[in-house]
């Protein structure tokens, strides 16, 4: 599917596309005006859709914002001036959102606002797995939870409706299976949004300090209450599942067992209570903060429910005020079991076996086959997995790290042998984290966006710089996001560290969104009639502004002058800065090959590398650099070794290494592999065309 027929106002249209998708369709869907994100996994995509409609449209605007407290305090200001807002980003991101997260609601809203936040419980791309609806606990917020894709672009467009409703901010809560899930979605006529906003001043509202705050904090739970206490809320997200007539499910033998269950864990239960052929009453949250007291009670008296089997990912946070609903005030249930993590694991992503599995301790199930396959896969896992290789994470081919680590690996072992002094590398989040794998190895940290520079500001203060010394890394992204700070800090303290700052110019680990310090020549244009006039801050002249007695700027292909760079500054007392400025391998790939398909001009010439006979297999292009163009294979020709071995007819393979065309990137990567080979069998051949 093309981009633009995503947001082609075509109302009645069925289409199949993706969670992502379906989240910004509902955006455009809903008339929304204004939309922000810092890029995360997994909701990257959202951002990239929105900003080629707003390139597009003269009545939306999208920023990328230099970090998530940023993109929540711009929608916080658009909704202020009376518009619709969406300000998204991954669960963690909350984090930094945080401090305006607990305030600004006790000022509500005045255009609709939502906050898209994609969890990551498998922690499949981040550094933990936390559950954010528990900042509803003291937040207050509403939560609401999609559960298929269609509910993925409707949530947002209820969500937006509910938080005009009430003046509210909402929170969506979505996971990474759903986000990335597909199916089939009605799309609904196309809201044309407000042209432009104006803010009212109402200093009793929007100043919350002292007797103030307080006021507001008790209208805000006032409205909060409100919600819990709408019956029309509650059905219009909120619902039952039970089919009276059992059709081809067999007679159920447990009466009174009920499931409560939201989001993707829906379609989990759904699944294998199929799979089992099972019917029980099932209620599906989609609003599952503030949940109506007096309605889930009605669930489980109207299906006199006995035992109540609750199913979520992560925390028990339904399972937790279902517990408390029965407890204190369901005097007709107060003796209902509730059965969820004492059985679920409250670690990684659920899925139907594991489901199926808990069901099965409440249902008679005749069907045995059912989890005799499951566990012969389960045992297969057991006994197949630990023996295969595991696949480490690796930089893409031509990547204008790997150069650099593998140059700052040599320079540190040797320093290391001439003065003892120990090297701690300080990690951060982006591209340069793959460096924890074989072969660099070169992480001892990874906590948080710009910990990597904060931690060691301490750590600095602690260490003996004879014994030791600080590495850190950090990308220029990173470094607009919460680098900058730390990074002035230790200018201020005059740290003994040297950070060694990536520069490609894109956030590149999620998918080369642009950033603050992009070249706009570089940047892909879909259209003129964006609002968001952008003003590049090249990194390399702010820091410069700072004033620096050590800064270094180099690209990262000339493994001779990394290494002179290395070696001159790492030993050096203070705050070493060093910039490695160089553009994303990846993007330049995709740029290059988008320049040529525009030009008519012929190519001039073609460039191979390849590996001669007379490489001696030192490893060092394969092993120590890691370049994954480089792969070793048997020859399928047997050669004979020695007189003995010709007369017993005894035959061997030979181990021989390739450099693979399809991978080598040689209009990016100036020969890297060339320049490691100690034995000059790496040769670089040009082709020109006649």
């Amino acid at each position: 599917m093309k981009l633009s027929e995503l947001f082609e106002n075509s109302p009645g249209k069925k289409s199949l596309i993706s969670g992502n998708e379906a989240f910004a369709r509902g955006i455009i869907e809903s008339g929304v005006k204004f939309a922000a994100n810092y890029p995360g996994t997994p909701l990257s995509e959202v951002g990239d859709y929105l900003k080629y409609f707003s390139e597009i449209s003269e009545d939306f605007t999208f920023d990328y914002s230099l970090n998530e407290k940023v993109a929540l305090e711009s929608c916080i200001g658009a909704s202020w001036a009376g518009v619709k807002s969406v300000v998204m980003f991954k669960h963690l991101g909350l984090n930094v959102a945080a401090d305006p997260l607990h305030t600004f609601p006790y000022s509500g809203v005045n255009g609709g606002m939502l906050i898209l936040c994609g969890g990551d419980p498998g922690i499949l791309s981040s550094t933990n797995a936390q559950d954010n609806r528990l900042y509803s606990l003291h937040t207050k917020i509403p939560i609401i939870e999609p559960g298929t894709v269609q509910e993925c672009k409707d949530f947002i467009k209820e969500g937006l409706r509910l938080s005009e409703v009430y003046n509210v901010p909402i929170y969506v809560h979505v996971t990474t299976r759903l986000c990335h899930s597909y199916g089939i979605v009605t799309y609904g006529e196309i809201e044309n949004p407000m042209k432009t906003g104006f803010f009212k001043k109402e200093p009793a509202r929007y100043i919350n300090t002292l007797h103030k705050a307080l006021a507001n904090q008790k209208k805000y739970f006032e409205k909060i209450s409100q919600i819990t206490r709408n019956k029309k809320q509650f059905h219009l997200f909120n619902k039952v599942k039970f089919d009276q007539s059992t059709g081809n499910h067999d007679e159920i033998e447990n009466q009174g067992i009920g499931i409560l269950t939201s989001g993707i864990c829906y379609s989990y239960v759904t699944q294998a209570c199929h799979k089992l052929k099972i019917n029980p009453p099932i209620m599906k949250l989609g609003l599952i903060f503030p949940i109506n007291r007096e309605e889930i009670c009605h669930f489980a008296s109207q299906f006199d429910i006995k035992t109540l089997l609750v199913v979520e990912e992560l925390e028990p946070f339904i399972e937790s005020f279902s517990k408390r609903v029965f407890c204190n005030y369901c005097d007709a249930k107060r003796d209902l079991e509730i059965h969820g993590k004492d059985f679920i694991p409250n670690t990684g992503e659920l899925n139907t076996d594991i489901v199926m599995k808990f069901l099965s301790k409440y249902f008679h199930i005749k069907n045995k086959y059912l989890f005799e396959d499951i566990e012969r896969k389960e045992e297969a896992l057991e006994e197949y997995i630990p023996s295969l290789p595991i696949r480490e994470p690796s930089f893409c081919p031509g990547c204008q790290y790997r150069p650099v680590f593998y140059t700052l690996k040599r320079v540190v072992q040797e320093l290391m042998k001439k003065t003892g002094v120990e090297f701690i590398y300080a990690g951060d989040i982006g591209c340069y984290t793959l460096s924890e794998a074989y072969p660099y190895q070169m992480l001892d940290w990874v906590i948080s966006m710009g910990s990597g520079i904060g931690i060691a500001n301490g750590m600095a203060h602690i260490i003996d710089p004879d014994k030791q010394k600080l590495i850190a890394f950090i990308g220029d992204s990173t470094f607009f996001h919460t680098g900058l700070q730390p990074l002035l800090n230790a200018i201020k303290n005059n740290i003994d560290i040297t950070v060694i700052i990536f520069n490609n110019y894109w956030t590149a680990m999620t998918g080369q969104q642009e950033t603050i310090d992009t070249p706009k020549e570089l940047i892909t244009h879909f259209g003129t009639k964006s609002k968001t006039d952008k003003i590049r801050i090249d990194l390399i002249k702010f820091l410069e502004g700072l004033g620096l007695q050590n800064l270094t700027i180099t690209g990262s292909y000339d493994i001779n002058k990394l290494e002179r760079i290395f070696s001159s500054n790492l030993m050096k007392k203070g705050t070493k800065v060093i910039v490695i400025n160089e553009e994303c391998a990846l993007e330049k790939k995709r740029r290059f090959r988008r320049e040529s398909e525009q030009s008519q001009e012929r190519k001039k010439s073609q460039i191979f590398y390849q590996i001669t006979d007379s490489c001696v297999k030192c490893n060092e292009c394969i092993e120590y650099l890691g370049c994954p163009a480089i792969n070793a294979v048997f020859d399928d020709e047997l050669i004979e070794h020695g007189t003995n071995h010709q007369e017993d007819g005894q035959k061997e393979r030979e181990l021989k290494y390739y450099i693979d065309e399809a991978r080598c990137v040689p209009e990016i990567c100036p020969g890297v592999c060339k320049n490691v080979c100690k034995n000059y069998s790496i040769k670089k051949t040009i082709i020109n065309p006649e």
